[in-house]
């Protein structure tokens, strides 16, 4: 019996490491051009780093809110039986509809992405004194530094989605499909 909890907990720490090691990879690798745009910001514009650093991270995800809020329409209209087919009289639009129909995409992916930048300040604090940290503390090489940064991320970044406010899923796809604005 003793056996079986230290076999699980032994499994649920792999399993943690390994879900940390899977959002860490994309992370990492969307992190160098985020780096390369904040110390752009910072030296250009002369921003502070804070804004320099949201201004980043909102254009890194912009494209992905933009992507991930298209990819289910796309795949309707491929799987759909009126690919090929002219459309039904009754379920055409005008051009006006099409128009507004773009804007108000447009709005609600720019706002969800500021929503989402937002929301993902603070594990941006906690990757920079990580990151910070090792290069002061170990000397490693940056990319090493940065790799390490954005793994400790993610696992915090899990303990928070599964123990802290595990609706969050949950509410991102909401906020990403169904919400209003």
């Amino acid at each position: 019996m003793p056996l079986d909890l230290i076999l699980g907990t032994v499994l649920a720490l792999v399993d943690f490491v390994r879900m940390s090691l899977i959002v860490a990879i994309p992370t990492f690798l969307l992190s160098l051009p985020g780096q390369r745009l904040l110390h752009f910001f910072e030296k250009r514009y002369k921003f502070s780093w804070i804004v320099a650093a949201f201004l980043a991270i909102f254009l890194i995800l912009l494209p992905i809110v933009f992507i991930l809020y298209l990819v289910p329409y796309w795949a309707g209209f491929a799987a759909s039986s009126l690919v090929g087919m002219p459309t039904p009289e009754f379920m055409q639009n005008t051009p006006l509809d099409y128009a507004m129909a773009f804007v108000a995409t447009i709005v609600k992916n720019v706002l969800s992405a500021v929503l989402f930048t937002i929301l993902l300040m603070p594990l941006l604090f906690f990757a920079a004194f990580v990151q910070e940290y090792l290069e002061k503390k170990y000397k490693l090489p940056a990319l090493a530094n940065a790799f390490a940064a954005a793994f400790l991320t993610s696992a915090l970044a899990w303990i928070i989605v599964l123990f802290v406010f595990p609706w969050i899923i949950n509410a991102v796809f909401w906020k990403l499909y169904w919400s209003p604005i």
